[in-house]
């Protein structure tokens, strides 16, 4: 079994939201992510998609997205982005993709997965402190996400085989400012012994400010949709 990461998916099959208004680079991007997709990815495999899967504003909308999603091979761990306006309880959303039959998708939030010697924790994220934009009201929720985290990451330890399982945490925002500016959400990683931090939310000219490699023993790896060549990452 592996297990693949892609992020900002961009989805708009139940919306009129094309993503080559972004640039070329995004033409026909649904398209050119299954044929990548089910060229990579057994059935037996997992593929992590940390946030901004669609444009959807409704359960409802989102249902083709989700569709498409699950019609693709392998077992797929989703976790929210900033753009997912459609998800709103995990309950109600588990509860319609149960009744459309939608059975190779699992939620993160809160809790963790674990995949034959992998633990998968994880959370959305929010801006960080270090942000130009950042406020007062961002850091209610900043605050919130690394709560998320942390009990994501107590849950995944709960999961814990062996002392060779290695610890993959999913968030949609960048997780650290840069190499030398740790966050809360650096700190958790460290504390747990985080093996593999993948994350997306940067697209184009933000790809510059990613923070890619090994900092701190974490190994972060930027997997936007766009980054990555439509192609999903082996982990």
């Amino acid at each position: 079994m592996a297990i693949y990461a892609i992020a900002d998916l961009h989805l708009s099959l139940g919306t009129n939201k094309p993503m080559n208004i972004f640039g070329p680079a995004w033409d026909q991007h649904d398209i050119r992510i299954e044929e990548n997709w089910r060229e990579l990815v057994g059935d037996n495999d997992t593929v992590l998609i940390p946030g901004d899967i669609s444009w959807a504003m409704t359960p409802e909308e989102a249902l083709a997205d989700l569709m498409y999603i699950d019609r693709l091979p392998g077992e797929k761990i989703i976790t929210k982005g900033n753009h997912d306006y459609w998800w709103g309880t995990s309950g109600k959303i588990e509860k319609m993709m149960s009744d459309e039959g939608l059975s190779s998708i699992r939620l993160l939030k809160n809790n963790a997965f674990y995949l034959d010697g992998t633990i998968v924790c994880g959370t959305r994220g929010w801006l960080l402190p270090e942000h130009t934009e950042f406020t007062a009201s961002d850091r209610l929720v900043f605050d919130r996400e690394v709560g998320r985290l942390a009990r994501s990451l107590r849950a995944g330890e709960k999961l814990r085989q062996s002392l060779d399982d290695r610890i993959v945490v999913m968030m949609h925002y960048p997780p650290i400012f840069s190499a030398q500016a740790r966050s809360e959400f650096g700190n958790l990683c460290i504390e747990f012994g985080v093996d593999i931090c993948v994350y997306g939310h940067l697209h184009g000219r933000g790809h510059e400010k990613a923070v890619i490699g090994v900092v701190d023993g974490v190994d972060y790896r930027l997997v936007s949709a766009d980054y990555i060549a439509f192609k999903p990452l082996r982990l």
